[in-house]
Order: C-alpha cells, then sequence, then structure tokens
C-alpha cells in the first residue's frame, strides 16, 4: 500500500517549487569568510550559520532551492558540520528544495555513507555527484527515493574541457557522463540529473535534446559570464534549476547585504521569469 505522506518525486516538487518561486532560481550558500561582513566573518560557523540564514530570510520568496556548499561549512570544522545541518533544517522549514553541494564520488560503502549523510542525516533533496570513477560511483546516490543525483555532466570552469570535451570513441565525453548517470537511474528509485554550466549553453542544447525530462542544474549564470537568455533558449522548457552564488550572497558588503541580496535575487528571478516566457514562444 502506497505512503500518502511520503514526498512526491524529486521532479514533481522542482516543478512544484519553481511555480511557487515563479523562477527556477536556486541561491547558493557559500559563506566565504574573506567576503562575508566583518560582523559574520569575526563569528566563525556561528557567524557563517547567521549570514546564511539573513540570505535565506529575504531571498525565498522568488527562490525555489537552495544550495549550501559543503566545503565553506567544513573548513570550520567540527563547528562547520553543526552550522551546516543549522542551515540545511533552515532550508527545509522554508519549504525550498535543499541542493547539498559536496561534489561527492565514491564506491560501495563509501558511497553508501556518503548518500546516508547527505540525504538521510542532513536531508537533502539532491546533491552534486562526481561521475569519474563509473557507474558504480553514482549508483549509491541513487537508491534513495525520491531524491536526485545532479552529476557533473558540463561544468561551467575554465578547465573543463581538458578531460569533458575528449573525444572517446567518435563521442565527447561529457555525453558519455550523461548516458551513464541516465542508464544508471532506470533501475533505480532516485533520479539522475545533470550539472551543466550556463557558460557552454550549446551543449546545454546538445544535452537537453538527447535528455528532454532530466533535471539540469546549471550553474555559471553572471559572475562567470553565462547568460540568462542563452541558457533558457537551449534548455527549450525542460526542467531546470540556475544558480547563482556570489551575485546574490556579496551584492553589498555593508549592513544592507540581506536588502541587497534579495534586490539582486528579484531582478535574476524575473529575468529568468521573462527569459523563460520568451524561450517558450520561440519553441
Amino acid at each position: 500500500m502506497p505512503d500518502l505522506n511520503a514526498p512526491a518525486p524529486f521532479s514533481v516538487r522542482l516543478r512544484d517549487a519553481v511555480a511557487e518561486a515563479g523562477a527556477p532560481l536556486c541561491v547558493g550558500l557559500d559563506p566565504d569568510p574573506d567576503r562575508l561582513p566583518p560582523r559574520f566573518a569575526r563569528g566563525g560557523a556561528a557567524g557563517a550559520v547567521a549570514f546564511c540564514l539573513a540570505i535565506t530570510d529575504s531571498t525565498q520568496a522568488v527562490t525555489a532551492a537552495y544550495k549550501p556548499n559543503l566545503a565553506f561549512f567544513e573548513a570550520y570544522g567540527p563547528d562547520g558540520w553543526d552550522a551546516l545541518a543549522t542551515v540545511c533544517d533552515a532550508v527545509r522549514r522554508s519549504g525550498r528544495l535543499l541542493v547539498l553541494d559536496g561534489k561527492r564520488g565514491d564506491i560501495g560503502n563509501t558511497g553508501r555513507r556518503y548518500a546516508a549523510a547527505l540525504y538521510d542525516r542532513l536531508g537533502g533533496d539532491a546533491a552534486t555527484v562526481a561521475p569519474y570513477m563509473g557507474t558504480d560511483s553514482v549508483a549509491p546516490f541513487l537508491e534513495h527515493a525520491r531524491r536526485c543525483a545532479f552529476v557533473l555532466v558540463s561544468t561551467s570552469n575554465p578547465g573543463a574541457a581538458d578531460l569533458q570535451h575528449l573525444d572517446v570513441g567518435g563521442m565527447p565525453l561529457y555525453r558519455h557522463a550523461a548516458r551513464l548517470a541516465a542508464d544508471a537511474a532506470r533501475d533505480l528509485p532516485g533520479e539522475a540529473g545533470f550539472v551543466v554550466g550556463a557558460t557552454r549553453p550549446q551543449l546545454l542544447a546538445d544535452l537537453r535534446e538527447e535528455h528532454p525530462e532530466v533535471p539540469f542544474l546549471v550553474p555559471g549564470v553572471g559572475a562567470q559570464g553565462g547568460s540568462v537568455n542563452d541558457t533558457l533558449r537551449a534548455n527549450a522548457g525542460g526542467p531546470i534549476l540556475v544558480n547563482s552564488s556570489r551575485g546574490i550572497l556579496y551584492a553589498s558588503s555593508g549592513d544592507d547585504f540581506a536588502e541587497a541580496a534579495r534586490d539582486a535575487a528579484e531582478r535574476l528571478a524575473s529575468s529568468l521569469a521573462d527569459s523563460a516566457i520568451r524561450s517558450a514562444g520561440s519553441i
């Protein structure tokens, strides 16, 4: 008998979260002590928590998901794990999706422990996963129903081409990675998604054509040079979250940082919504 209280599949919750927010905006939570306003930077892990909670409070009206980057919390040591758990609790209470960005990728019991930490202990709806070790490094993150493993396929950093664009059997490696993830998900209860950078929209379009229903997590808009219009045109109406971190978190370094973050999030959300309408009209 089905559990009527169980959460819906990730793709359904993604669709609903985007509809509620009005745009597919994901805000990255990267509390860099070198960029935090001074009163938070001096507070260590507790300061990082206070900063992130102020950001989530000020931006959640237009945000579909939040993406804490685990490195910025782990760097605080033991206090950082408690800080991360507090931020994750706040995101879950907000009703927004929680994407945990740790880029994990290991095999066997190690991979399963990584997945348990992110999904069961921290309550993530999704996690970023590195596929370099092959199918058995992705599978542990697909063994959890109603969760999504966003597999690194075509990333936004300049060095992505070093490996991801290599020709392997007449096909670029990023397409092999995408097929590996999609194939692995067919026989497992979780969903596979792709991390696809906004800085190479032609590759995003290529992947969307082959995988029309797969959720994309797209970094690289704004500070890294990616274009909202190019991204959503290439996406062709598929399920998507467009991430922004620095452009929202550090819109101001003064006491008005939360208001500046809200204004930046609202501008980006409006741009995403407008571009989505234009892209839908051109399909």
